[in-house]
């Protein structure tokens, strides 16, 4: 509070008559600072008090703490003008200081705090809530006597300012606290998602344009949603899933509805989202192009001028349509749990993404990537694969759930006739680091949209080529991409050793009989000869596609696989794909391995070196008789090394 005796005014009796209406002014002019500086210190308080911390609370601070000097210097400003103007009448006038200053209690931070102290925060919406009310007619007031006084205005637009700012932040405060108050957790806590960008923000570097991508994608601008997914596409930026996630579930219901309903397959492809939203709009969309393409294919039909290549076009997504059926149809069956659909593309070759289980919810989640000649309109026979996984590993941990996706969104190189260009061809590492851009944005949402309060394991599987595709993945997100790495029938992962893919567990396992993990035997120089692609990129690599896995020399760790004798090498393609047999040593480890029950998996160990024999000692010569010593030559004398004295 100002006390009064701050106030000093001399009148003269000649100035007296024309000063008194200054006076008074003035003297309600401090009187309205006296009620209004202080409506911003109670939100500082709280601030220093770590009611809020990190990412978006720091630019808070900073910007309530200039609108209130602002405000307060308002308030000075317009006491300070009359007062000038009351001396230039000829009187005597003094403003007092119209500042506050902020005794701060230093605060515990309460156990379980993850960033928002909802309690804390709470009160200080309440009290922001409430400048906002009154500083606006408080400027109101200002003005009116700084018209009264004839002092030019602008120190009124300084308090309203304040005002202003305070009304736009309770309303972006309150629907944070929504958030967090509506979590399944304990209050105050939040996904690593929402913290980082729903609920402070999002500060983050977005020198891609993101935040402003979502903020129109939220008013449904179609283009913006596919600007995000082309920023996925890139693989560039690690914290978009994240963004991503939280840019939905800040979303009221009505609009998240809206644009699943007009734009299914452009919500269905964003990581980040929740999986079941992104299996209703896939699902959708899937239903509404069978429709769509059935109906056109009729008039096609009927035309005698018909687009022989239109109808190809048509005919190929139709067979794609049922393949993704046919492989949803697994969900719900013989004990496995519903299948999601987190991804689709039609024509071409070709994508998808189907998961058995929620891996939003589950305690585990197995990525398997496929190989050199996947095609969407074979892909039942990958998803079937992840199905095989997702029975083994539930059944050799029961208490645990467990999701396993088949992931196929990349141009995986055919074995076709036609021979392999630059860009496509099976030995070059062009396919493979495309592909694993979408694959790190792909992970990046499994860990975005993942429920908070539970610590999933992350695995990622990579067979044939596509352990290529997640060797260069692997590398974009060293230490984030996944808890472990599995490798199966691989041909090389485009590194020398186990270590440089920056995950904590790298497994190996490798049919003996299988000719494609052989080609890591090959040397680059002999791959060179062959027209190869891998070793004109990485000349210093030990093979085509680097180091063979199943090295030792790699140094990951190697599980037994069913298929002949390890010492005898008798290829056949069949061995190739032979990891998910029923009741293999290779499909019980994997089983093992998704769970991390690693004491129960069945190792190879690398071989114990061969101790290199020492040679035996030379027995020493004998001493020559004493009568030959007396008779030999005493030696000529060497020089020093050094002269005298030098």
């Amino acid at each position: 509070m100002i006390a009064a005796h701050d106030l000093a005014v001399t009148e003269s009796p000649v100035v007296a008559a024309d000063t008194a209406g200054l006076e008074a002014t003035l003297s309600r002019v401090v009187r309205l600072a006296d009620e209004h500086v202080s409506a911003l210190d109670s939100c500082m308080r709280y601030m220093a008090a770590h009611s809020w911390v990190g990412g978006g609370a720091v630019r808070f601070s900073q910007e309530l703490a200039e609108q209130r000097i602002r405000m307060q210097r308002g308030f000075q400003s317009a006491a300070d003008e009359i007062a000038e103007r009351i001396r230039a009448q000829g009187g005597h006038a003094r403003s007092p200081s119209l500042s506050t200053s902020i005794a701060v209690m230093s605060a515990a931070v309460p156990d379980g705090f993850a960033g928002m102290n909802v309690e804390a925060m709470t009160r200080l919406v309440q009290d922001l809530d409430r400048a906002a009310r009154y500083l606006p007619e408080a400027a109101h007031r200002l003005s009116a006597e700084l018209l009264t006084a004839c002092v030019p205005s602008g120190p009124e637009r300084q308090v309203a300012d304040a005002g202003a700012w305070a009304a736009k932040q309770v309303l972006d405060l309150r629907r944070r606290l929504t958030i967090l108050q509506r979590q399944e957790t304990a209050p105050g806590l939040t996904s690593p998602a929402m913290a980082a960008f729903g609920l402070f923000g999002g500060f983050a570097p977005d020198t891609a344009g993101a935040a402003k991508a979502l903020t129109l994608a939220a008013t449904g601008d179609q283009k913006a949603l596919a600007l995000l997914l082309t920023f996925q596409r890139t693989g560039k930026d690690p914290t978009l899933a994240a963004r991503v996630n939280a840019w939905w579930h800040l979303l009221d219901k009505q609009t998240q509805e809206h644009l699943i309903a007009t734009a299914p397959n452009l919500i269905g492809g964003l990581n980040g989202l929740p999986a079941a939203t992104r299996d209703r709009a896939n699902r959708g969309y899937l239903t509404a192009q069978h429709t769509e393409i059935t109906q056109r294919l009729e008039q096609l039909r009927r035309s005698a001028e018909a687009a022989k290549a239109e109808i190809a076009t048509l005919e190929l997504k139709l067979r794609q349509i049922d393949e993704v059926n046919k492989s949803l149809a697994l969900g719900e069956r013989d004990g496995r749990p519903p299948a999601f659909l987190l991804s689709i593309g039609l024509g071409g070759l070709g994508r998808t993404a189907i998961s058995f289980g929620d891996p939003d919810t589950t305690d585990s989640v197995i990525t398997s990537v496929p190989g050199t000649g996947t095609k969407l309109e074979g892909i039942y026979g990958d998803v079937m694969r992840a199905s095989t996984l997702w029975k083994q590993a539930d059944s050799s941990e029961d208490q645990k759930k467990i999701a396993s996706i088949a992931w196929f969104e990349y141009e995986a190189p055919q074995l076709d006739l036609s021979g392999f260009s630059a860009d496509r061809s099976v030995a070059a590492p062009y396919v493979a680091s495309e592909g694993s851009k979408s694959l790190a944005s792909f992970t990046d949402g499994l860990n975005a949209a993942h429920k908070v309060g539970v610590d999933p394991r992350f695995t990622v599987l990579g067979h044939s080529y596509g352990s290529l595709v997640v060797g260069y993945a692997a590398r974009r997100r060293a230490r984030t991409f996944a808890d472990q790495l599995i490798l199966v029938g691989s041909p090389g992962v485009g590194v020398s050793t186990a270590r440089e893919l920056g995950v904590d567990q790298v497994w190996v396992g490798e049919a003996p009989q299988d000719p494609v993990a052989d080609l890591g035997h090959v040397p680059a120089s002999a791959e060179k000869a062959l027209g190869g692609g891998m070793s004109a990129v990485f000349p210093d690599l030990d093979g085509p596609f680097g180091t063979d896995p199943s090295d030792f020399s790699f140094g990951a760790r190697q599980f037994v696989v069913q298929g002949g004798q390890q010492n005898v090498i008798d290829y056949n393609f069949s061995s190739h794909s032979s990891y998910w047999n029923n009741d293999s040593s290779s499909l019980v480890n994997l089983g093992y391995l998704i769970n991390g029950q690693y004491d129960r998996v069945i190792e190879i160990k690398p071989p114990k070196p061969t101790p290199i024999p020492q040679p035996s000692p030379t027995p020493p010569a004998p001493s020559p008789p004493a009568e030959v010593l007396t008779a030999m030559p005493s030696p000529s004398p060497q020089p020093s090394p050094t002269p005298p004295g030098g």
